[in-house]
C-alpha cells in the first residue's frame, strides 16, 4: 500500500507504509517506488534535508505496481 495520493498525510500514516518511524530524518537516504501513468514504477531517494510531507504522496517503500514481486501487489499477486 503506498502512501495516498492526496490529502491530509500525517506520519502515522507514513510510518504505516514505510515503517521507519515518526522523525523526518529516519527517512533520509532511504529509497521510495512510486507510479507515473507514461513511465510506470520509478524510485528515488528521500533527499539529506528539510523536505515537505508531499514529497510522500503516492510513495511506497517497495515495488507494489510490478506484478512479478514476490510483495502484495495490486493486480493481488
Amino acid at each position: 500500500m503506498a502512501v495516498p495520493s492526496s490529502g491530509a498525510v500525517g506520519f502515522s500514516t507514513v510510518n504505516s507504509v514505510f515503517g521507519y518511524g515518526i522523525a523526518m530524518s529516519s527517512y533520509v537516504g532511504r529509497p521510495y517506488y512510486y507510479y507515473e501513468v507514461n513511465w510506470g514504477v520509478r524510485s528515488g531517494t528521500f533527499p539529506g534535508s528539510n523536505f515537505p510531507m508531499s514529497l510522500f504522496y503516492g510513495k511506497s517503500n517497495h515495488d507494489e505496481w510490478n506484478c512479478a514481486c514476490a510483495c502484495a501487489c495490486a493486480c493481488g499477486k
